[in-house]
C-alpha cells in the first residue's frame, strides 16, 4: 500500500507499507506529475518504515516510470528515504551513486521531520 502523506507543496511524498501493488501507482504517479507541473525541481519522500514487500507488477511499473523520466532526473534533486532496514540504506547508497544528479538520504523513523525539512529544501 502507498499513501500519499501531507507535505510542502514542492515535496512528493508517500508512506509505504505492507506489500505495493501495481495499482498503488495509479495514485503516486499524478501526484508526481502534478508536483513537476507546478514546480522546477521537486524532493521526493519515501516512508519505508513499514514497507514489507513489492509484487513483480509494481516493480515492472516503478521501472517504467522511471525510465520515463530518465530526460528529467534532474529535476528530482532530493529524495529523503525513512528507514531503519540496513538493506534499504544499501540501496538507496547504489541509486544515489548512479543518480548523481539526485542527492539521496536515509533518516531513522524518530528523524521524519528532520527528512521533510531536508528534502523540501530543493532549490
Amino acid at each position: 500500500m502507498i499513501e500519499i502523506i501531507p507535505a510542502p507543496e514542492n515535496v512528493a511524498a508517500f508512506r509505504v507499507a505492507d506489500t505495493v501493488t501495481a495499482e498503488d501507482y495509479d495514485d503516486i504517479i499524478p501526484a508526481i506529475e502534478k508536483k513537476l507541473s507546478d514546480h522546477p525541481n521537486i524532493g521526493v519522500l519515501a516512508d519505508l518504515t513499514n514497507f514489507k514487500d513489492m509484487t513483480g507488477g509494481a516493480l515492472r511499473r516503478d521501472l517504467q516510470y522511471g525510465l520515463s523520466k530518465l530526460g528529467e532526473f534532474h529535476r528530482f534533486r532530493r529524495a529523503a528515504v525513512i528507514s531503519d532496514k540496513q538493506w534499504i540504506r544499501a540501496a538507496t547508497d547504489i541509486a544515489d551513486a548512479l543518480f548523481p544528479q539526485i542527492e539521496a538520504r536515509v533518516f531513522p523513523e524518530d528523524e521524519k521531520a528532520d527528512a521533510m525539512e531536508w528534502v523540501a529544501g530543493v532549490q
